[in-house]
Parts: structure tokens; C-alpha cells; sequence
């Protein structure tokens, strides 16, 4: 990735170069033009100024099709001179043909550059987002994960012969503190939740962020009969009266709805985890 973001950038810079190379013979072609043909130059450095302009805000083959009348257009009139009226060429004549052609091509490398280093950067952060396994709102792991992490505990407790059971803690009435609340004030309320959870669960269980919502799923290694204690813990903490202070309002409160179940041998991860989100809706 980072060759390809490398070469990238050396046809921009090659690319670059040529258009600064083809303006300042542009420059010195106009010097060294006759006096009374200077106007014709001027205005034909004026055409590519616009043309390469129009190019590098991203039209590439605009400027190329430009260029190219440019150039015809040049090519046309000089010939006229010639056969019309026996006007004789001179040195730069000739030299204004290629510049059109070349600061085209030199517009179409630019372009070509930045449309690479854009769609592997594009690549890259996509790659980036894949491997990333951490809610940056919360700090805590995410959905991706816990999966990881469920499969690894799956089997330690199989082989020590340990319980594992996974709880997911859900905000009830999600949609209407959405609502009312700011974002801002919703990221805190997320935050805020994940530190009392974080709070409440031994050290040697896990905490992860698996929605936007503000849900959360703790891998317990434990039966049924040892989450209770656990829910009781975190209903308690959240049920304080400062709990959620200078976040929300007096007249709110948050409620929680917890579901958990114990993973039998067998079970599909994503079907473990549904059927535990399953027991949710029960949870009045």
C-alpha cells in the first residue's frame, strides 16, 4: 500500500513538473515571438491557462479535448498563413504546437495520481475500520470483538470444564432519549453507562459496546444462577440518583433491560447471541 501510495505520488510530481516545464516555454516562446504576433500568443497561452485550469478542478478530459482544439486550431490557422498569404514559419511556430499537447498530458498524469492515492486511501480506511476492535466513543471492545474473544473463552472453559454465559444490557426506551437528548449529551449518556458497567463487572469478565445505541454484552464466566447478582449490581448502580449527573435532567432517569443465558456446546455464536437478545423483549 504504501509503494502504490508512493508511485502515486511520483506521477504527481512528474506530472507537475512537466506543466511548470510547459509554462515557462510558454513564457519564452512569448518572448521571442515577433511584435506583431505577440497578441495571437497571448491569447493562445490564455486558452491553455483556462483548459489546464478547467483540467485540474477535474475535468481531465475536458482539458485534453481543449488542448487539442488548441493545438488543430494553431496548426489551422499558421497553414492558412502559409498557403493564403506565403507568411513564412519561424522557430516558434513550430514550438507552440506539443505545448498544448504536453501540458494536457501532464493535466492527465496529475489527475491519475490523485485518483490512485484516493482509492487506495479509500482502501486503507476501509482495511483500517475492519481491523478496528474498539468503540471509540466508549473505549470498550466492540460486536467484532466480543466474537473473537466469545470463541477464544468457548473453548477455555470447555477444556477447564467453566460455565460461560453472555448478558446483554439493553437502554430501554432508546428512540425517546435519542430524542430528547442532544447528541452530545447521548455520546456522554453511552459513556456514562459503559463506566458504571465497566464498575460493576469482575475484573476477569469482559465489557464490549455492540450497537450505537448505547447496548452492551458482558461474557460471564458463569452459570445463570451467578448473572443475577451481576444484573442486581448493575440495576443498582444505574438506579442512583447522581448515577447520571450533569448528563441528564432531573426529570429523566434511565431504565436498563438485561437478558442472559448460559451457551450450551454446540451453539452457533451469532444464534447464541440472538437468542440471548430474544430473552430481551421478556425483560418488563
Amino acid at each position: 500500500m504504501k509503494n502504490i501510495n508512493t508511485r502515486a505520488a511520483l506521477v504527481k510530481d512528474i506530472a507537475m513538473f512537466l506543466f511548470l516545464l510547459s509554462i515557462f516555454a510558454l513564457m519564452i516562446i512569448m518572448t521571442m515571438a515577433p511584435k506583431d504576433a505577440q497578441f495571437i500568443y497571448f491569447a493562445l497561452v490564455l486558452a491553455c491557462f483556462a483548459a489546464a485550469l478547467i483540467g485540474f478542478l477535474g475535468r481531465p478530459q475536458m482539458c485534453t479535448i481543449l488542448m487539442g482544439v488548441v493545438a488543430s486550431t494553431w496548426v489551422g490557422y499558421k497553414l492558412y498563413g502559409v498557403y493564403a498569404y506565403g507568411t513564412p514559419l519561424i522557430l516558434t511556430d513550430y514550438l507552440l504546437v506539443p505545448i498544448p499537447l504536453i501540458i494536457a498530458g501532464s493535466v492527465q498524469l496529475f489527475e491519475y495520481g490523485v485518483t490512485k492515492m484516493e482509492s487506495e486511501n479509500v482502501m486503507l480506511r476501509q482495511q483500517v475500520q475492519e481491523l478496528v476492535l474498539v468503540d471509540e466513543l466508549t473505549g470498550l471492545y466492540n460486536l467484532r470483538a466480543m466474537y473473537r474473544d466469545m470463541n477464544v473463552m468457548i473453548h477455555f472453559c470447555r477444556r477447564n470444564k467453566l460455565p460461560i454465559s453472555l448478558m446483554i444490557v439493553e437502554l430501554r426506551y432508546e428512540q425517546e432519549l435519542r430524542g430528547m437528548l442532544s447528541a452530545r449529551r447521548y455520546d456522554m449518556l453511552r459513556q456514562r453507562l459503559a463506566e458504571i458497567i465497566q464498575d460493576t463487572v469482575r475484573a476477569e469478565d469482559k465489557t464490549y459496546s455492540i450497537d450505537e445505541k448505547g447496548s452492551f454484552a458482558i461474557l460471564l464466566t458463569t452459570d445463570l444462577p451467578g448473572m443475577v447478582p451481576v444484573r442486581a449490581r448493575i440495576l443498582s448502580m444505574v438506579g442512583k440518583e447522581d448515577a447520571f449527573k450533569d448528563v441528564l435532567d432531573k426529570d429523566l432517569s434511565v431504565a436498563l433491560r438485561i437478558a442472559g443465558k448460559q451457551y450450551t456446546d454446540g451453539m452457533d455464536l451469532m444464534e447464541f447471541k440472538r437468542t440471548v437478545e430474544s430473552e430481551l423483549v421478556y425483560d418488563v
